[in-house]
């Protein structure tokens, strides 16, 4: 398999992780918070980001350097750790069940939400400077951001916006909306 192959499998995973982690929302919205129908779709969406969020490291590598693939390892962490606390509320019977205490669950979702805040934070910088995704990525991704502000009951509409910025950036690897990358050659991402 060559590595524009590889790219646009990643691709796809990144849309299937948007199209999952958006709709928690409804489910959220249908079902009630903590429903299994919303931490269902929540489990395959974070399974899928922690493995797809890779290939935004990989289309953009060279203009992005040490700091995009840490941005990358954080919120693929960060998106591990979710997983994690979603099975766990998932695993003791959703909305209804005892929610766990303690300090590891305090530690669990501090660094959570660092990787995944500062993680994303920092890959929108490099993501906008690197100039391979379209402008109007970062801008998703500052949408998803100020979503997580919205003066909603548990939020319901945040996991909207999180899976509609990686169903864009899906999109932009699967359509080869991607200006041209030092890192993956016109040949190499053709197949």
């Amino acid at each position: 398999m060559n590595e524009g192959l590889l790219v646009k499998w990643f691709g796809v995973i990144c849309i299937l992780a948007g199209v999952f982690r958006m709709g928690m929302t409804p489910a959220s919205l249908i079902w009630g918070t903590d429903s299994t129908q919303e931490l269902t779709t929540g489990l395959i969406a974070c399974v899928l980001m922690s493995v797809g969020s890779i290939v935004l490291y990989m289309v953009q590598s060279r203009e992005t350097g040490v700091i995009g693939m840490i941005t990358i390892l954080a919120i693929i962490v960060g998106n591990i750790l979710t997983t994690a606390m979603l099975w766990s509320q998932f695993a003791a019977g959703g909305a209804n069940a005892v929610q766990p205490e303690g300090l590891l669950v305090n530690i669990t979702r501090m660094f959570g939400m660092i990787g995944f805040m500062g993680g994303t934070l920092v890959f929108m910088v490099v993501t906008y400077m690197a100039k391979v995704f379209p402008r109007w990525i970062p801008a998703l991704i500052l949408l998803m951001i100020l979503s997580m502000f919205l003066p909603i009951e548990d939020n319901k509409y945040f996991a909207f916006f999180w899976g509609l910025t990686y169903v864009g950036m899906g999109y932009c690897i699967m359509a080869k909306k991607l200006r041209h990358s030092k890192t993956l050659s016109s040949n190499s991402y053709s197949a």
